[in-house]
Order: structure tokens, then sequence, then C-alpha cells
């Protein structure tokens, strides 16, 4: 299983809209470790984007339950799926959802093999939501999000409990708040975490591409 690298371009000017495809234009022929997998995830607005970079792997921010139909406003999984993002983000800090949502999207994902990384904002939710089988549980304590202080340094003993928890139910976790560097990577992973989840790490920095290998090198 590759380590995962998910970077959620979340809605800042620099990475939605018109400069969206500038941004992703930087990481095109980028090296990537053949432990690593790197993934864009996507504002709703630039999701058909997708399709100008075949060779980049892209999820969306958002995902509903719903199929086509009369559903104003909703991201269904065919439509993604149609659009080639291979996946999605669920309940984020900045996007919170009911439980029975999240119980229904991924019961539908489960049927439509589509992967869905739920956000989890603790360890009882981190518990709760792995036993409803998504692709990753990311562990992000919404105070640390966005800010220079990394999850890593600061509860790493609830990160091996996080990990812990949901190893029973066979789900792996991604670690984010606070990623920055390879250090905090490295340490991700040496704590049992398959991966990070980040944005401002990489698409606030001045040279994300550069932000990015320092991030993956020598993992």
């Amino acid at each position: 299983m590759k380590n995962s690298v998910i970077i959620n371009l979340k809605h800042y000017e620099i990475s939605s809209g018109k400069s969206c495809e500038r941004f992703l234009s930087s990481f095109i022929g980028m090296d990537i470790p053949e432990n690593i997998r790197v993934v864009f995830a996507l504002n709703p607005i630039d999701l058909r984007i997708a399709r100008n970079f075949p060779e980049l792997e892209f999820y969306s921010q958002h995902v509903d339950s719903t199929g086509y139909g009369a559903f104003t406003a909703k991201i269904s999984m065919e439509s993604l799926m149609d659009l080639g993002i291979s996946g999605s983000i669920i309940n984020h800090s900045e996007n919170r959802l009911n439980k029975n949502v999240i119980s229904g999207t991924l019961d539908k994902a489960a049927r439509m093999d589509f992967p869905v990384v739920v956000c989890s904002e603790n360890l009882a939710e981190a518990g709760e939501y792995s036993r409803l089988k998504p692709e990753f549980v990311a562990y992000e304590p919404p105070e640390l999000i966005g800010g220079d202080i990394s999850v890593t340094s600061s509860k790493p003993d609830i990160i091996r409990d996080v990990v812990s928890l949901c190893s029973v139910n066979g789900v792996s976790v991604l670690v984010g708040a606070g990623i920055k560097n390879s250090d905090d990577f490295r340490k991700s992973l040496e704590l049992g975490a398959h991966g990070v989840l980040l944005a401002s790490g990489i698409v606030l920095s001045k040279d994300p591409l550069r932000s990015l290998n320092s991030l993956i090198e020598k993992l």
C-alpha cells in the first residue's frame, strides 16, 4: 500500500477558478517516489479541470449520496466518476456533516466502489466512522488546521490511539492539521498512519512544487 499525500486545494484564490489550472500545471512531470501517491482535492467549481490533467489524480472536496436527478446543488458519485475524479473527502471541519448523511454517503460509496476519506476531529469520531469502512479516516484537530503547529508534535499519543482504533476495523488513517514538511510526514508514518491530508503547507507556499518535494523526499 502506497503512502498517500492528499492536497486539499480548498477555495484559496491561488488554487481556484481561473487560477486552478495554472496552479496544477506546476506539478506536471513531478518526480514522485514509487511508495508515494499524490492526490489533489478540487473545489466543486473546478472539477471539470481534472480532464485537462490526466497524469494527476483528483478527489472532490465533497460528495453526496444522491445520484442523477432533481437534486439541486448536489454532487453525485456518478458525475464525479464521469469526470475522472477517483474519490472524495467528506466531513472536513470547514464543511461538517450530519452523522446520518455520512453513513448514507459511505453506504453508497461501498456499493459504487468509490473511495471516500472521512475527516474526524477527535478519537470518538474516528472510531465511529471507521466502522463504516471508508477508504481512510483523516484525523484533524480543528484548532491546528492552517496553523504552524503540527498535530504530530502536539498530539502524537492521540494519533497512535486513532490508528489503533481504526485498525480494528481494517481502516487506515491520514494525519492532518499543521503538516508542513518531511519530518511531519515521517512522524505520521512512524505513528502508524498511511499518509497525510494537508492544504496550506503546499497551496499557500511561495513554491508549492518545492514544498511538495520537500514533504516527500527521503521517504
